[in-house]
């Protein structure tokens, strides 16, 4: 085989995997664990499994941890090559958005940067105001300054939109103990190829509470930003949004089989039959008030005729 046909070969594996991978962070089930399934194939009391999926993928998978807690003293390295931990970003004040991704990836991280990068660009909360992101390389060997270049990239993307997200969004890069530590916490699973040197993983955004609990995965490579800021303002708890935006999410609850929120047709309807007899209350209150204090005037003096007879009759 020529030098040009065997990368023509490892170009072609490569895509294939990645392609599974997303297949693999689409599929979601209502237990919370993401996986594609390996069929089999039973004859008699022998089992054959299917094995159509390529090794590399077989793991790569999210165990939805929802209602788990993040470590808070997981150290690791900023863009700038300062140590931080991982508590440093979850501040005990706003949501965080938590992403696995390494620059090396040549297919998926760039993929579920872009589009998260779009739907940042039209949501209504800010990055570093209202919530934070962070990002850590799964790959231990990718420098501060890769993660610094990657950054940029995404920064100059939501300069008008976002204008603080350089300081509101992280990439950061830590040893492998520490990423297998942070993975495990978020239910995160990958695997590497050592022939390629690439890792295998599932697209997933990770929602986490001011004090550390997940509250909401997304796992799919687009984010639409309504069903974002309803992820925010549930992983907010009342410190994100405006008491519109708290209605609004009660209306609607997670359908982990469709992952996005779905209206509730029962909230919904005990809201409007709410707002219904308010507004009743309100246009008929003025009625009943005058109604009210029509008896006490006529009680507190005469009747307006009969003084005027009385001074008539002097």
């Amino acid at each position: 085989m020529t030098k040009p046909e065997h990368r023509n070969e490892k170009a072609s594996q490569t895509l294939v995997a990645c392609l599974l991978a997303v297949i693999l962070s689409m599929v979601g089930t209502a237990g919370g664990r993401c996986a594609l399934a390996q069929g089999d194939v039973r004859s008699g009391s022998d089992v054959v499994l299917n094995t159509g999926i390529p090794r590399e993928v077989r793991e790569v998978t999210i165990d939805q941890k929802l209602g788990g807690s993040i470590q808070l003293n997981l150290p690791m390295r900023d863009s700038r090559g300062e140590r931080v931990e991982s508590g440093y970003f979850i501040d005990g004040n706003k949501p965080t958005i938590i992403t696995l991704n390494y620059s090396g990836c040549p297919m998926l991280c760039s993929v579920q940067l872009d589009q998260l990068t779009k739907s940042l660009g039209k949501l209504d909360l800010k990055i570093g105001q209202d919530f934070q992101i962070l990002t850590v390389s799964i790959d231990p060997k990718e420098k501060p300054a890769t993660a610094a270049k990657t950054k940029a990239k995404y920064i100059d993307m939501l300069r008008k939109t976002q204008p603080s997200a350089a300081k509101g969004w992280a990439f950061c890069t830590a040893d492998q103990s520490i990423i297998t530590r942070l993975a495990d916490n978020l239910g995160f699973r990958y695997t590497y190829d050592s022939k390629s040197g690439e890792y295998y993983h599932p697209a997933m955004l990770a929602f986490v509470s001011p004090t550390g609990v997940i509250t909401r995965y997304s796992l799919t490579v687009d984010f639409p930003p309504d069903d974002m800021k309803k992820a925010l303002v549930e992983a907010g708890d009342g410190s994100v949004g405006t008491p519109v935006d708290q209605v609004l999410l009660w209306c609607f609850s997670y359908d982990p089989d469709s992952n996005s929120y779905v209206p509730q047709a029962w909230r919904i309807m005990r809201l409007a039959g709410a707002g219904t007899v308010g507004l009743m209350i309100a246009c008929l209150a003025p009625y009943w008030i005058g109604r009210k204090a029509s008896p006490k005037r006529k009680s507190a003096g005469q009747d307006p005729e009969e003084t005027t007879q009385e001074l008539g009759t002097e």
